[in-house]
């Protein structure tokens, strides 16, 4: 078991205690949140979003910040294959206010995941008009790929990031690029 699967040695790494601290994600956890109007809309226009976010943590890694027993955001990752793992997040309106808090600890995380999942890309996709998660995606040394047309569950641009490490680079030799192998 990686640090990944280990929410206590999590908190304990980055320094969550007392009233700020990672749970494991429960689809509950989205019920006890204020959302704005970027993450209603995937409630509104993703038929079962819980349930598919409940999907995420079964498949992949997944977690909620918890101030006072309130989930301020949710957030994980699904590998897609070796190598490449897609993250998401849902904030609670309040975030900004313990933003420095769970930033410093994402920014922790995607080193952790990166390193202990050894890969290649990870990525993210962000709604072209969300300002604040364009900043912040930013922050976190993902960078701006290209803008996915019409992408969004209601149907809006969303604009592609990811972040790259050498950990594992793939090289494809000539011959493995051609139908044939030949």
């Amino acid at each position: 078991m990686g640090l990944i699967d280990d929410i206590p040695a999590l908190n304990k790494e980055f320094r969550l205690a007392g009233d700020r601290f990672l749970v494991p994600f429960s689809p509950i956890h989205l019920k006890m949140m204020q959302l704005a109007r970027f993450e209603q809309s995937y409630l509104d226009n993703i038929p079962n979003y819980e349930a598919v976010l409940a999907g995420y943590s079964e498949i992949g890694y997944a977690y909620t910040g918890v101030v006072a027993g309130k989930p301020v955001c949710c957030w994980g990752a699904i590998v897609m294959w070796p190598g490449v793992a897609e993250m998401w997040l849902v904030p609670d309106m309040s975030i900004r206010r313990y933003a420095f808090t769970f930033h410093r600890a994402s920014k922790r995380w995607i080193d952790i995941l990166m390193s202990e999942l050894q890969l290649v890309r990870l990525q993210a996709t962000v709604h072209t008009g969300n300002a604040r998660a364009d900043k912040w995606i930013r922050s976190l040394y993902l960078e701006k790929e290209g803008i996915l047309r019409s992408f969004g569950p209601d149907g809006a641009d969303y604009a592609m990031y990811s972040r790259l490490s050498n950990v594992g680079s793939v090289q494809l030799s000539e011959s493995s690029t051609s139908p044939t192998g030949a």
